[in-house]
């Protein structure tokens, strides 16, 4: 039997619609109204000029996040372990079930405004693909720039002030690189440029409710399985300010035995870098469903 695990996805495909195919199902309109209610999304959170800022980008995408595991997790079969990408590893805690979904909103609001609180210059990430860790090292080294999170061997993203952009583009491309992308983001996140929106993070942390974890979820740093409170509360602050291992997340979950990965949204990065890397497994997300209970369908035979 083939594990299943389920993937979280981080900032960059949201949308101003993407609430709009989860509003069908009832359970995800209750929930997203129980949660607007409560005033747990910041004020202005509904513009859509301000989509891309940390402060609502962040507890919007966790409320989509949540919408949709409402919705297919009753119809999916056993999960072998959760892992969520950047912000989405804040989301694969809630759907693991060690936190409520009010803490997860309330969290995840608090982390966009700490982290772009902590840019007290303007930052950048940079995806740079072609080139590995070793043949960049020196040009890192030199450009004033931090590795952020290792996608693949040749697929590296790191963060930077803006000011570094240009410069490092060129050396970058000088040095072979294929292909080099600028995120649409404005914090260098998984950098140490963050380290006081991590030991702010948390302290908020620690004053949260965990509860028991119905599968475990990889640590994003480590890509260690955590299961605990402690675990958790070192995974969830050490990644804002630390380079993500989303590669050995991915490498991990193949060794436990997963072989079809469903990744929750908004977009389908991660389902396309899995089967990138790794062509012989089932990867989809919930984007490319008309229905998601269809999607939970799929999951299930896969898994047989």
């Amino acid at each position: 039997m083939a594990g299943l695990a389920i993937l979280c996805s981080g900032q960059g495909r949201q949308s101003a619609t993407m609430f709009e195919r989860l509003r069908k199902y009832p359970v995800a309109l209750v929930l997203e109204q129980q949660i607007r209610a409560a005033g747990l999304l910041p004020e202005g959170a509904d513009d859509p000029s301000m989509l891309f800022h940390n402060q609502f980008a962040q507890p919007l995408i966790c409320l989509y996040q949540a919408m949709a595991w409402a919705v297919i997790a009753p119809e999916l079969p056993e999960v072998e372990l959760f892992a969520g990408y950047s912000l989405g590893e804040v989301s694969a805690y809630a759907c693991a079930g060690m936190l409520k979904v009010d803490d997860l909103i309330r969290l995840a609001a608090l982390r966009g405004k700490l982290m772009s609180d902590a840019a007290k210059q303007p930052q950048a990430m940079l995806a740079v693909l072609g080139l590995t860790a070793q043949q960049l090292e020196s040009i890192v080294q030199k450009s004033g720039v931090f590795p952020a999170i290792r996608n693949g061997r040749r697929h590296l993203i790191f963060g930077m002030p803006q000011e570094c952009v240009d410069s490092f583009r060129e050396a970058v491309l000088s040095a072979g690189a294929t292909r080099v992308v600028q995120l649409p983001v404005t914090v260098a996140a998984h950098t140490p440029l963050l380290e006081q929106a991590a030991v702010i993070f948390h302290q908020e942390l620690e004053k949260v409710p965990v509860h028991p974890a119905a599968a475990p979820v990889l640590s994003g740093v480590s890509a260690e399985r955590v299961y605990d409170r402690e675990g958790m509360l070192a995974a969830l602050s050490g990644q804002i300010q630390q380079t993500i291992d989303w590669q050995g997340c991915q490498e991990t979950a193949l060794a436990s035995g997963c072989r079809v990965f469903l990744e929750l949204g908004p977009g389908s990065s991660l389902a396309r870098m899995m089967l990138e890397e790794f062509p012989e497994v089932e990867a989809r997300s919930l984007s490319e469903f008309q229905d998601l209970k269809t999607a939970a369908k799929w999951a299930k035979a896969k898994t047989l």
